[in-house]
């Protein structure tokens, strides 16, 4: 056994027992190595005995990772610290962006590294860093100084996780949930990180451009680390099929990021200068995608693998493993306790433990009922997707059950399923990134998108259809940790005394043809251009006219698709990431644009959505209602617009939008001279539209409250209509009788948020509605509502 092993292995042991015994009891570790540092390093200078040397060591190492965790523990009752200011009243801090930020949905996080704090009146120097939960906009970047005002507080500990066990073991012991945020400076951080953390912004605003979400949410996840923008519901499935392991950077991508940059290096510099490249563009790689605790891990092994290729020496996964470890925790002791850092590690002993033996008895059993040529090839080929997969489980499981308390029963048929998919993804969503940034090359980076966006979409899929199987993921009762050491204790015990079979050699491809990994590359290209040829296909205008209502939560948004193909969307809901999604959807793979845009009104719940389309999607035309800018997302679109040069209108009750073919949206209201003011004005002043072709016919009424309905009504404008869009979700002050009366509709929709605060749709509507005999239509109970007509019949799509 390599020394590095035991060694490692003290060294965490040390860790262990000071997190367990050594702090609780106050015990201090720095007396105890002093007390032995004498006997220890005599027993490593003068003993030539390799076993005692060894056991010296593995004592000294693990001293010395007690007092490295020892160490790394605050004090708490420092008043130079800043979470001694914790629960004390309203606080301001100045501050700089110390990483690059988490954006949401609907929020930001920012971490803070503090300098300088007021507190009761008096102002002081602190050191630490604080988690600031920030609006989505304006945005904020690395580098920034702030000035942070609100209720410093220590973070909570919650039922189902402990937050802030998880914000400790990241050095954060502080955190303000709401605040007033001032930017007083900016580029005070790093230059190198100012500029990586850039090229990160622009990758990931380039990949955002290519493909529709929520693929390009995954892509930012996979390549650049970005996981903010996958929709929460995705991620539950992702989980709940137990293969959200392949949205998270792992050691396969630095494997391809270090023989992707070893390559290209070594051909134009020679292996030698190459190396030095390497293993910079490793470091960099890492620093960029976030360098957590998992991503470190790979970083470090992969370094490791590549030094041990430069000198021409053999490389142990186990070593590798153990010198992550020691080096991990050596910069962040509480590392240790983060559930990422041990399934990553546990994830790549198990693959190291398990995989020879599994290999070989699938490649022995397949030559039982294959001649050997052919049972070797049928292995090599379900390796990775069964074998690995197969193997990783064994000490993952456990893992995943103890800290989550969850099991995925679907688990290894999803992972057989996806994982061969997963490998373009990275390769050619980095290449995609790269080109989106060079000016003038993002058609090309467009077409390369496309092939990782067909894997992407491919993965969606199936892990959407297991996550609905009943019983796809089984909650389990918390249990002891105890019972995790007796597990892994047997699986060390059966590893330790069971002999694992070696894997044979691969085949030597013939002579005179292309090695095998050109040959599948070709092939898997022809095969996924072939696919993605047929999805267009399916994918072009029908000739009839779709009006979709998405399932975007608690808000609108509605698309409309004419004969033509030709794009209207109007109101944008109240996150960007169900928005894009549901869009993504709806909309073909390859196409990225929409002819126009229409905001009825800038309440947050119509609004928020479309700061993200316009940042995504090539827009032609806006229309909106005039109404001055009141918040700061009103004012980004409007800026965006600019930037853009979209063409914006401003509307009012008889004004037409002509899409051709017959195909027109009547403006009913606001009526140009407006209808006044009070609480609701911005409701009662929304666009509402008619949209109209041939015997078919839909009502838009966005958030038209009693007001705007009755001057519609006196309007003598044509109100009827197939089908209503109610106005404000079904709010009780909207869909009054005689503006039901007039519209007539055949069908009604509701556009509102599952289990909503809001108590929508109220009661009242809803029987109203009901009265009348008109067939109800929800989003929370059936989600997008899709209405597809021929200008005749309607045919309806849930």
């Amino acid at each position: 056994m390599p020394p590095l092993l035991p060694v490692s292995i003290a060294w965490v042991g040390g860790l262990v027992i000071a997190h367990h015994w050594l702090a609780p009891l106050g015990i201090d570790p720095l007396t105890i190595l002093c007390l032995c540092l004498i006997p220890l390093g005599g027993g490593l200078l003068h003993c030539h005995e390799r076993p005692t040397r060894l056991a010296a060591a593995c004592a000294l190492a693990l001293l010395l990772g007690a007092l490295r965790y020892q160490s790394a523990l605050p004090d708490l009752i420092d008043p130079a610290f800043v979470a001694y200011h914790n629960d004390g009243g309203w606080t301001t801090v100045e501050g700089v962006v110390a990483q690059y930020p988490d954006a949401r949905d609907d929020v930001t996080y920012l971490v803070l590294e503090v300098d300088r704090i007021e507190s009761t009146g008096a102002q002081s120097s602190v050191h630490g860093r604080v988690l600031v939960r920030a609006a989505r906009l304006p945005g904020y970047r690395y580098g920034d100084r702030l000035r942070v005002s609100g209720m410093l507080e220590t973070p909570p500990v919650r039922d189902e996780i402990d937050y802030r066990a998880h914000l400790e073991r990241k050095g954060i012991y502080s955190y303000f949930y709401e605040a007033r945020i001032e930017k007083i400076g900016e580029r005070e951080g790093s230059p190198l990180l100012t500029a990586i953390y850039g090229f990160k912004e622009r990758a990931a605003e380039g990949l955002a451009r290519l493909v529709p979400d929520p693929e390009a949410a995954l892509m930012q996840g996979i390549v650049l680390g970005i996981q903010g923008g996958i929709p929460p519901a995705l991620y539950d499935e992702f989980n709940a099929t137990g293969t959200s392991h392949v949205i998270v950077i792992s050691g396969s991508n630095i494997a391809i990021v270090a023989a992707l940059f070893a390559s290209l290096f070594g051909a134009l510099l020679g292996k030698r200068r190459a190396y030095w490249l390497t293993m910079a563009g490793i470091v960099l790689y890492v620093v960029l995608v976030g360098g957590d605790a998992a991503v470190a891990r790979a970083g470090v092994m992969g370094g490791l693998y590549v030094t041990a290729r430069r000198t021409g020496r053999r490389t142990m996964a186990y070593v590798s493993l153990g010198a992550a470890a020691v080096a991990l925790t050596a910069i962040t002791p509480l590392a240790l306790w983060d559930p990422g850092f041990q399934l990553s590690f546990a994830a790549t002993l198990s693959l190291c433990l398990f995989t020879p033996s599994l290999e070989g008895r699938l490649r022995g059993a397949l030559e039982r009922w294959l001649d050997p040529e052919r049972g070797q090839q049928v292995a090599r080929l379900a390796g990775e997707a069964l074998v690995a997969t197969t193997a990783a489980q064994v000490l993952v499981l456990p893992l995943v059950a103890y800290h989550f308390h969850r099991l995925s029963v679907v688990s290894p048929l999803a992972n057989l399923l996806i994982v061969p998919a997963q490998p373009p993804v990275m390769t050619v969503g980095a290449a995609a990134a790269l080109l989106a940034a060079v000016p003038g090359l993002e058609p090309a980076a467009r077409a390369v998108a496309w092939v990782a966006w067909l894997c992407l979409a491919y993965t969606v899929g199936v892990v959407r259809a297991l996550a609905a199987w009943p019983a796809a993921s089984v909650v389990l009762p918390a249990f002891d940790g105890r019972w995790l050491i007796a597990y892994y204790g047997l699986v060390a015990a059966g590893v330790w005394g069971w002999p694992r079979l070696r894997g044979a050699r691969g085949a030597v491809p013939a002579a005179g043809t292309l090695p095998r990994p050109v040959q599948n590359t070709l092939l898997g290209l022809a095969f996924a251009g072939a696919v993605l040829a047929w999805i267009a296909v399916l994918q072009m205008p029908d000739g009839k006219l779709h009006v979709a209502f998405l399932d975007v939560g608690q808000g609108d948004a509605i698309l409309i698709t004419a004969p033509d193909g030709r794009q209207v969307l109007v109101d944008g809901g109240p996150g960007p990431a169900v928005l894009t999604t549901a869009l993504g959807r709806e909309m073909p793979f390859w196409d990225r644009s929409l002819d126009l845009v229409v905001l009825t009104h800038p309440d947050d719940d119509h609004i928020t959505g479309l700061v993200e389309v316009l940042a995504r999607y090539r827009v032609d035309g806006w229309v909106d209602n005039g109404r001055p800018a009141a918040d700061a997302l009103q004012a980004e679109c409007e800026a965006r617009l600019a930037t853009a040069g979209v063409p914006r209108a401003v509307v009012a009750a008889g004004d037409r939008i002509d899409l051709g073919d017959g195909l027109v949206i009547d403006v009913l209201g606001p009526p140009a001279g407006g209808l006044g003011g009070g609480k609701d004005a911005d409701n009662e002043h929304s666009v509402v539209l008619r949209v109209s072709w041939g015997a078919a016919s839909f009502l838009l009424a966005g958030d038209a409250g009693a007001l705007a309905e009755a001057a519609l009504v006196r309007s003598g404008q044509p109100l009827g209509a197939t089908v209503l869009k109610v106005a404000h979700h079904g709010s009780g002050g909207s869909t009054s009788e005689a503006f039901l009366e007039a519209v007539g509709p055949a069908w009604w929709a509701i556009s509102v948020g599952k289990d909503n605060t809001f108590g929508h749709p109220s009661a009242e509507v809803i029987e109203r509605l009901n009265a009348r005999g008109v067939t109800a239509l929800r989003t929370d109970e059936l989600g997008t509502v899709e209405f597809v007509t021929d200008g005749e019949r309607v045919e309806i799509r849930y």
